[in-house]
């Protein structure tokens, strides 16, 4: 195990931040452009809501606001200060000196905030049935989505886009934190930083475009 020396009552060394519900993220790889929320807020969502997102993408960080400070500290504790390994991603996450993340326009324009737009990601925990396109189809229909891809990189998740914000908004408050079945297929939603929509081809078992019926199955 790696070994730290203690700088207590040197005021040479700055001191750590005290707990805050805002978290600052950092990529801890020379290869990385930038932080990746695709990954960093569904990692984040299994300790608390997320209820505000900033990146920086010239010095790959970002400023991740939880709902608490207990939920922030849920998710700082399970680093433990250390590298964390997200689907081979990796990141430092602390906390930051802030105890909120400024949302006035001046600070905006140097600061990408992240509004998820239409496009929402969720993952599926505990996903002891398969989830389909049909059973994805079905629980999203009632919101207008427009278009679904499913992908199994790290489980079960599923890009959902629709037709306004407005929409997905009402479809992450309905169904984030609900399960597709009971005690199991828990569904967690994030906005996803995919803004520009779902490049659809095919509508297949992976693949929807409710948009256009009339999609082959595959390729030729």
């Amino acid at each position: 195990m790696q070994q730290y020396t203690s700088n207590i009552g040197d005021r040479s060394q700055p001191q750590p931040p005290p707990p805050s519900k805002v978290l600052h993220i950092r990529t801890a790889s020379n290869y990385e452009k930038e932080v990746d929320l695709n990954y960093i807020l569904p990692f984040l969502s299994n300790f608390g809501q997320v209820v505000y997102v900033v990146t920086m993408p010239r010095i790959k960080q970002a400023l991740a606001e939880m709902d608490s400070i207990e939920n922030a500290q849920k998710a700082f504790d399970y680093t433990g200060g250390n590298i964390v390994d997200i689907q081979g991603k990796q990141y430092y996450i602390q906390y930051s000196r802030s105890a909120t993340i400024n949302r006035e326009p001046s600070y905006r324009r140097t600061l990408v905030e992240h509004k998820g737009e239409r496009i929402l990601l969720a993952t599926v925990h505990n996903p002891l049935y398969p989830i389909t396109i049909d059973i994805v189809s079905a629980i999203l229909k009632p919101y207008n989505v427009l278009r679904v891809v499913i992908f199994h990189t790290n489980g079960v998740q599923f890009l959902a886009e629709f037709q306004t914000p407005e929409e997905a908004k009402t479809a992450k408050e309905a169904l984030d934190g609900r399960e597709i079945y009971s005690n199991c297929c828990l569904l967690k939603m994030v906005y996803s930083t995919e803004t520009s929509g779902l490049n659809v081809k095919f509508n297949n078992d992976k693949t929807r475009d409710f948009t256009n019926p009339s999609l082959p199955t595959g390729p030729n």
